[in-house]
């Protein structure tokens, strides 16, 4: 259990590389299937000289690299050698902005030129490439990526840096990408995007054909205007199903006179969102077979979230999971000031279902509106016409215990399933120390823990010619809560939950936390998740 003198594992900073692979002491089996690595990515170095970071997204990128072959797992990580961080490095202090820490002045500039520097517009080039969030193959290469539209390349076996940053706005209109693609089974990747035009910004969904293609013959498919003009909605994920995109426009936005203003008020770019705790969450669905907006307009209490479950199509309805904020305190509880308190009082996120009932038609009297849609057994889900303008839905929570990080098996992205994975935590405390397996049908749950370790997102890797959703594996990686060089990499069977093997490695300095990462099958062109 977590207690208020457990150093807060998030808030470690990275020291030392452990570049080549070590051997550790091995418990249990692994199956000897199992030949890959499991990539991991994550904030990890939140010092540069005089900087200290403010928020847990602005740390620099490091790669963890859990290799498995023969039975035997090794570990290695490496700094993500980004221009940020580079940069940031040879000046002894933060050079590129982040999302919650803004860029420190330059010592050697005359009070002059720091006082005139306040009054420039952002350039957008100038945006990161400390790309610290998830991994991501487009086209045959692997990338570290972030929510830039800078991507970097990665040697997946070295865990090298390779050439330059990769340029989505060099192919494609956009300003920032999601760090949440969906891959098909092809090797194309569907994405989403910003971008501002004639008609203000849109929402962008986004195609890379499998291939050397991937970037040169990236196209938008889908451009989706921002309900409020001045104050596109910041989102971190989507959902898709095998006829349509899935986009949720939650109220939390950022003001673009903000961003434009970050110099001058010498904020950073979290400084830029607003809360509209008034308005509504909008569902904004997208038929994959016209590439348009479809004519229904659904709506629900404003909310927000980070990830998205799965979603699937059903007898005529679209079911959308996904983990579920009441509001945006959960941006501020990630500030590492915040991070290091822990009064009980952490955001915690709960497994959520929206029901929307598809091909509807609008009321043609007051007494249709109220009227339960939803024919789907087995949900407590709503949704009704208000008016003739708007459908509103009523979630259904399907766990009541905080989940974050889901993850599913995903050869079921976009159809029916059964189980999500993910990490969670004693109520109100940003310890992660559970991994939790949830039957969205029987609403079950299964949890696993080690005392005296915090978890990672799971990863799911199925067995060879399984024929069951479970049939497979859930890997991992845990840190140890005071032993900051301790790491271990866990394999459970998914089905009973049950722990298979583990292996601790002592690595050379500090191993530090990460968000997502992907199981690298040896052999394999491409990486789905």
């Amino acid at each position: 259990m977590v207690n208020e003198k457990t150093p807060v594992t998030w808030l470690r900073n990275f020291d030392t590389e452990t570049e080549s692979p070590i051997e550790g002491n091995a418990t249990g089996q692994i199956p000897e299937w199992l030949e890959g690595a499991l990539i991991r990515n994550g904030s990890g170095i939140f010092r540069i000289g005089n900087t200290s970071m403010n928020h847990l997204f602005d740390g620099m990128a490091i790669i963890h690299r859990f290799a498995i072959s023969n039975g035997k797992a090794t570990y290695q990580n490496r700094i993500l050698k980004s221009d940020s961080y580079v940069q940031s490095k040879e000046a002894n202090r933060l050079t590129t902005m982040q999302f919650g820490t803004s860029v420190t002045p330059d010592p050697c500039k005359s009070i002059l030129g720091k006082f005139m520097s306040r009054f420039e517009l952002p350039n957008p080039d100038d945006m990161t490439d400390n790309c610290c969030v998830n991994m991501v193959s487009y086209g045959d290469e692997l990338y570290a990526v972030t929510e830039s539209f800078k991507i970097r390349k990665i040697d997946p076996v070295t865990l090298e840096t390779i050439g330059e940053k990769t340029s989505m706005k060099d192919y494609i209109a956009v300003n920032t990408a999601t760090a949440h693609p969906h891959i098909e089974e092809d090797g194309t990747v569907y994405n989403m995007g910003n971008s501002i035009g004639p008609q203000g910004p849109m929402y962008n969904i986004i195609k890379f054909p499998p291939g050397k293609a991937a970037f040169t013959e990236a196209k938008i498919v889908a451009s989706l205007p921002a309900r409020w003009k001045l104050n596109p909605s910041y989102y971190h994920s989507f959902a898709m199903t095998d006829n349509y995109f899935v986009f949720m426009e939650c109220p939390v936005t950022f003001n673009t006179f903000k961003i434009l203003s970050v110099n001058v008020r010498r904020q950073a770019f979290d400084s830029a969102l607003s809360w509209f705790a008034n308005e509504r969450a909008r569902f904004l669905v997208v038929d994959r077979k016209t590439d348009k907006l479809i004519n229904t307009t659904y709506e629900t209490t404003a909310f927000f979230t980070f990830h998205h479950g799965n979603a699937y199509e059903k007898d005529g309805h679209l079911i959308i999971d996904l983990a579920h904020y009441n509001d945006i305190k959960v941006l501020s509880d990630l500030l590492l000031k915040k991070l290091n308190e822990t009064d009980g009082k952490f955001s915690c996120a709960k497994y959520t279902r929206f029901v929307l009932p598809l091909n509807v038609l609008v009321p043609q009297s007051k007494d249709d509106c109220g009227v339960n849609l939803v024919k789907l057994e087995g949900t407590k889900c709503k949704s009704y016409w208000m008016d003739r303008k708007v459908v509103f839905c009523e979630p259904d929570h399907i766990s009541e215990r905080p989940i974050e990080l889901p993850r599913i098996n995903y050869m079921h992205n976009g159809k029916y399933y059964r189980y999500v994975y993910g990490i969670s935590q004693l109520e109100g405390l940003s310890e992660n120390t559970l991994m939790i397996k949830i039957d969205v049908e029987t609403r079950q749950t299964q949890t696993w823990q080690k005392e005296g370790f915090s978890v990672s997102e799971p990863v799911y890797v199925g067995r060879p010619h399984a024929t069951k959703e479970d049939d497979g594996l859930l890997l991992f990686s845990a840190l140890h809560h005071t032993d900051e060089r301790r790491v271990l990499l866990v394999i459970l069977d998914a089905a009973s939950f049950h722990q298979l093997a583990c292996t601790e490695f002592i690595a050379k300095g500090t191993v530090t936390k990460d968000f997502h990462g992907v199981f690298a099958v040896q052999g394999d062109a491409f990486h789905r998740y």
